[in-house]
């Protein structure tokens, strides 16, 4: 880190992590002279309010030296953690010692468990660049302002029980007031240039527990559909039921696909499929169903027990799930059709990757898209997503006298093709609507690419070279994507030579190289000339600058940053949160589908995440039809899933689920 990182690092996050500090200290201090839980708690009081400023000014001493030091870390006068000089074996702890580690490991738990998307960003700032072999040494740690603040107890109060007790309660207030704090640390860290690689798209290496974030298995209607710390946090523990009520079945085994008709009824009526009372088919049911239970009783063919369990099949899909009424007659329409088909291969039943399988949930994960509300005679690209299953459907009736395992695995890859086709077609319509959230990330990428270069030199550069850097920035960003990764590079080597007032003779090599890599990668030549031009002035800007000239200050960007609201986040959003709803919304993928509902109109639409922006950490969502669509921070969405108005779609075969 240069010394304009560090320097930035020490004015935004000091000040912030020492005012907490003192809050903890202040409420401590109140707890303990209301009595306390400790006998000598109004003793401790007394000794905490008289030296309370001193702990405040040494901690603020402790973790600028941090900040600032280029030999950082050093060792910690008490790691809790040290080892015995002439032995590879821990060290033996005396109560003290041993207590004063534990916390150390409570506080770890505590912010990896609640506020894991600030302690995944601390741990990518720490290991980029291999800054610190163990990130708990980094400064903008919670570990490290643990061990700076019971260094300044231990100096006050010695290795006593107070100290202790002082611990415990800093503890308990990093646990339940630390989330702002940590989430205004992150947004620092993060703005001066410490985290390169996207957090949203490195894997989660040091936080398990990340899950597909909804499945079928999952999904209740009463209770909303299970985030993926919830359903991380549950999935173990769910207990199996079956019939109406759940998704698997306890104590009912699927027989072998070579059992006789007798077997099949006697594990669908265990299972709960054929009872009347088992449920409606999609888009209704209820006497047909209970006929086809009772004639599965009376004569046990094969093709009756099938069509009970896929009745009761696609009526739990419907439970879960309101779907649209073009789809539900479709899925009633095929009904009979898989009843044949499954009835000469009951492969089906026990094999997950079966492409009959396979296709049934492609196609049901894809109706159950569609908003309930949404009129296919009002939606060009809804009409096309229906008639693509239909004929889908249509294929499989022609088909069903010779339908192999070769047939279903064509009629599969039909309409993954089609699927996709309408995917892309959707996509090309959604660029209307993705624009200018793209031209906002291009504006952020820019400004946040030159904030870092110019931290990292340490230059005071003009504002208006700032500005010359940014629009020529922006434009190349306009260029081809697969170009961006090369020219950031480029640009980046151009902008610390500008920073640091090189000759023309340096730089314009450098200005030529992105030339030909932008127009390498097909950049038309008035775009490529107004590159040219910006870059030209902003390094001419900067060697002609006067001393009173106004200067580009990389604290405001990163303060710009740090606000960032979106149209349609809650108005009532606090904008500086880190909880696990954060850390969801930070994991959440392009391509991803949700129910979402409008807090001021109570409307649902089903919509998926078309784009995201890394710089702005935008979220713009998009129903099929085109005709609702939501824009989000990451704030915002997190906001949305904590107040359970936003739940994911699962996308994974409900077939698995339902009958496992």
């Amino acid at each position: 880190m240069s010394d304009a990182q560090r320097q930035q690092l020490v004015r935004g996050i000091v000040p912030r992590v020492t005012d907490h500090l003192e809050r903890c200290l202040e409420s401590v201090a109140q707890d303990w002279s209301a009595g306390g839980d400790e006998a000598d708690s109004a003793e401790w009081a007394n000794q905490l309010q008289g030296y309370q400023y001193v702990l405040r000014r040494q901690f603020e001493e402790a973790l600028e030296r941090d900040f600032v030091s280029t030999t950082y870390p050093p060792e910690y006068k008490f790691s809790g953690s040290s080892y015995a000089d002439d032995n590879s074996g821990l060290q033996i702890l005396d109560d003290y010692q041993s207590t004063r580690r534990s916390l150390r490991h409570k506080l770890e738990g505590l912010v990896r468990e609640q506020n894991r998307y600030s302690w995944f960003v601390f741990l990518q700032a720490a290991r980029e660049d291999h800054r610190f072999e163990h990130p708990g040494w980094a400064p903008w740690s919670p570990l490290n302002w643990y061990e700076r603040l019971i260094e300044s107890a231990e100096e006050q109060f010695g290795r006593t029980d107070m100290t202790l007790g002082l611990m415990r309660a800093y503890v308990r207030c990093l646990g339940q007031t630390a989330a702002p704090t940590l989430a205004f640390v992150v947004e620092t860290v993060e703005g001066c240039g410490l985290v390169r690689e996207p957090v949203s798209e490195v894997p989660e290496g040091d936080l398990p527990g990340a899950s597909p974030r909804a499945s079928w298995a999952h999904a209740t209607r009463e209770e909303g559909l299970a985030t993926a710390s919830e359903s991380a946090a549950t999935e173990s523990a769910a207990p199996a039921v079956g019939g109406a009520g759940g998704l698997a079945v306890s104590g009912a085994v699927m027989p072998a696909p070579d059992a006789g008709a007798a077997d099949w009824l006697q594990w669908a009526a265990a299972a709960g499929w054929l009872p009347s009372g088992h449920g409606a088919a999609v888009g209704g049911g209820g006497p047909a169903t209970a006929a086809v239970a009772d004639e599965a009783t009376a004569d046990p063919r094969i093709e009756s027990v099938i069509e009970g369990v896929l009745a009761g099949v696609f009526a739990e899909v419907s439970r879960h799930l309101d779907c649209h009424a073009a789809f539900r007659a479709m899925m009633l329409e095929l009904q009979p059709l898989l009843v044949r088909a499954v009835s000469h291969d009951l492969e089906f039943f026990h094999d997950p990757g079966h492409p009959l399988r396979e296709w049934v949930g492609s196609l049901i994960n894809t109706g159950v898209r569609i908003s309930p509300e949404v009129s296919a005679d009002d939606s060009e690209t809804v009409r096309r997503y229906l008639e693509a299953m239909r004929r889908s459907i249509e294929h499989l009736g022609r088909a069903i006298d010779d339908l192999d395992r070769p047939a279903a695995q064509a009629l599969a890859d039909d309409w993954a093709a089609a699927v996709a086709a309408e995917h892309e077609h959707w996509q090309a319509q959604a660029a209307e609507f993705t624009g200018p959230m793209c031209q906002r990330e291009r504006a952020a990428r820019a400004r946040r690419t030159l904030t870092v270069c110019v931290l990292e030199t340490g230059a005071e550069l003009p504002e208006c070279s700032a500005e010359q850097i940014v629009e020529a920035w922006e434009d190349l960003l306009a260029v081809d994507e697969a170009a961006v990764q090369v020219l950031d590079g480029q640009v980046q080597e151009l902008v610390r030579a500008i920073c640091n007032q090189a000759s023309p003779d340096e730089a314009n090599p450098l200005v030529q190289r992105i030339v030909a890599t932008a127009r390498e990668h097909g950049a038309d030549e008035a775009r490529v000339k107004a590159v040219v031009q910006h870059l030209g002035q902003a390094h001419l800007q900067r060697i002609r600058a006067s001393a009173d000239e106004p200067r580009f200050d990389p604290q405001a960007r990163i303060e710009a940053r740090r606000a960032v609201r979106l149209e349609d986040d809650d108005p009532d959003l606090l904008t500086d949160l880190d909880d696990p709803w954060v850390f969801d919304a930070s994991r959440i993928r392009t391509g991803e589908w949700f129910e979402m509902v409008d807090k001021a109109t109570g409307q649902f639409h089903r919509m998926g995440l078309v784009w995201r922006g890394e710089a702005t950490r935008g979220y713009l969502f998009l129903s099929l039809d085109l005709g609702a669509s939501r824009r989000h921070s990451l704030q915002g969405v997190a906001q949305e899933l904590r107040e359970g108005r936003m739940r994911p779609l699962p996308d994974d075969n409900p077939l698995d689920a339902l009958l496992a």
